[in-house]
């Protein structure tokens, strides 16, 4: 198994974390190459404690270990059950289990380093979620300090398998091609959308001493110039994406481009796409230009992660 082939999926004991396993399972059951790793951690309870509330009644203290015990492997049992109800193979789906998992994110984290595993994906929201928080805290953190790691993040209902892909005039657009043609393509029948937001001129390009100093005719000639050799690039990345995913088996005409110039903002303008064009997993970098480390994130990123619903958001490095 590859690296970048699995993913590791952080569950609790919720309804919330079990419909974004079942949505996940539904969605990779037909990639061949994919294992899933489900992780559970719990913390250790102080059985000291305990035994000092029930003196000398050792059977006692053995019986509670023992269902404490129990508890958390149901956990992972029923989610073995909710992944072959998904139709994802039970012969690639392993469990771990940490029973002194003192902060689930770090390990996660930790795991995922272990198996050599590039994908972590967690439910929007846990057990402890409070109704008005817009991600579990355990999310949350993970947004903030899964660097290394492509990040999955999943609403419990996802709208569709269509897949939108961000790029950007950015390297990093390269890897989220690569990445989705890895993950994703064993999707035959879904719709891939390379989307590109075309930003404005930057406020610096205006206030240079070339531009200054030109005649008007010669500055809307250098603008063209600086937005063609913007797009050319950004095409050239979706044309070699198109390749990639027709040589992988996907229908040349499920894969199409959408270049438009900035409306709402890019944020914005990303999400009215998401939701006018039926995508339910969105693929985009965890920063593009600018180097923005607004909640673990670029700020475009952070906004369609907090902001979007409905849908499987796949963050890459």
């Amino acid at each position: 198994m590859n690296k970048g082939q699995s993913v590791l999926f952080g569950i609790d004991d919720s309804d919330f974390a079990r419909q974004a396993l079942s949505e996940i399972g539904g969605l990779l059951k037909k990639n061949e190459n994919l294992k899933i790793t489900v992780f559970h951690g719990v913390a250790e309870p102080d059985f000291s404690a305990f035994l000092e509330s029930i003196g000398e009644e050792p059977r006692a203290l053995e019986k509670y270990r023992e269902r404490w015990d129990l508890k958390a492997r149901t956990v992972l049992e029923q989610a073995e059950e909710v992944l072959a109800e998904s139709g994802f193979d039970p012969g690639k789906t392993s469990t771990v289990l940490d029973k002194k998992c003192g902060d689930p994110a770090d390990a996660m984290l930790k795991a995922a380093d272990n198996e050599g595993i590039e994908t972590i994906a967690v439910s929007r929201w846990g057990k402890s979620t409070i109704s008005r928080k817009l991600i579990g805290s355990v999310t949350y953190r993970l947004v903030q300090s899964a660097d290394d790691l492509a990040l999955w993040v999943i609403d419990p209902r996802i709208c569709s398998n269509n897949v939108l892909i961000g790029l950007v005039g950015a390297p990093i657009s390269q890897r989220v091609v690569d990445y989705t043609v890895r993950y994703f393509s064993h999707l035959k029948e879904s719709k891939f959308t390379f989307f590109h937001v075309i930003p404005p001129i930057p406020p610096q390009y205006w206030s240079s001493e070339d531009i200054k100093d030109m005649e008007e005719d010669e500055k809307h000639e250098k603008i063209a110039r600086w937005l063609k050799e913007y797009t050319d690039k950004v095409k050239a990345t979706a044309d070699d994406a198109k390749q990639k995913l027709v040589a992988a088996g996907v229908p040349e005409r499920n894969v199409v481009f959408r270049f438009q110039p900035q409306q709402k903002g890019i944020a914005r303008d990303i999400l009215l796409e998401l939701e006018q064009g039926n995508h339910g997993i969105l693929v985009i970098g965890r920063r593009g230009y600018k180097d923005i480390r607004e909640f673990g994130l670029g700020s475009k990123a952070n906004k369609v992660l907090l902001s979007g619903r409905a849908f499987v958001i796949c963050l890459v490095n």
